[in-house]
């Protein structure tokens, strides 16, 4: 992973990994890249679709045009991109080393590619397009896929949170991290955590990120 310091001067580079065969995993994978994109403005959003190896000039127009289809349906469907630019690209070969090269010729940012609904992380990545693009890509891999339903009782449920946690936050801009109630169970039975947020570099020590405990 490149160590590069960022250049705020030029835009927030983008790579998406598609695979039209499976519209259900790219269209998660595209929403997902698209809400990661409107929160900075003038990103640039690279589509990419890898298709067989050897592949004749009229397929791959074709592939193309089903792109830049899909990708302006999927654009009116989230409502617009406004200020940001889309480009589409078809490359032949093998996918994951695809699309982590074309990563590289963009200088991308961040790479996200879609995965499979599977029942364990393992086979979720194990042998996929998004392990093979994190072997070789130079930036980071966000890997993109439905969200499982639990199926049984083994399989650990994540809580949803708060909602006065949550508005909290937003009215301290994070710099208090518990609503009342929650405070006083943080305090009593998990001294050992602490939460803080304020402008970076932070201006002044907090009193709330110390720990409480151990």
């Amino acid at each position: 992973m490149s160590s590069e310091v960022p250049n705020a001067n030029r835009p927030f580079v983008l790579v998406v990994g598609l695979d039209l065969t499976d519209t259900e995993t790219s269209g998660f994978a595209l929403n997902q890249s698209a809400r990661i994109a409107l929160r900075i403005p003038g990103s640039q959003i690279h589509l990419i679709e890898v298709i067989a190896a050897g592949a004749s000039a009229d397929v791959t127009r074709e592939a193309a045009g089903c792109l830049q289809r899909y990708a302006e349906a999927k654009a009116t469907e989230l409502g617009g991109l406004p200020g940001q630019s889309l480009g589409v690209h078809i490359r032949c070969g093998t996918p994951g080393r695809e699309i982590a090269q074309f990563a590289q010729e963009v200088n991308a940012d961040l790479i996200v590619v879609g995965t499979h609904r599977r029942s364990h992380l393992k086979q979720l990545l194990v042998g996929s397009t998004a392990e093979h693009v994190m072997e070789t890509a130079t930036c980071p891999v966000f890997v993109a896929g439905p969200r499982p339903a639990p199926l049984a009782s083994h399989v650990i449920v994540i809580e949803p949170p708060c909602p006065d946690c949550v508005q909290t936050r937003q009215a301290t801009q994070g710099r208090t991290w518990w609503c009342a109630r929650h405070s006083e169970h943080h305090h009593l039975h998990h001294g050992h955590r602490y939460s803080y947020q304020g402008d970076w570099p932070f201006e002044s020590y907090h009193s709330e990120t110390s720990p409480t405990g151990s």
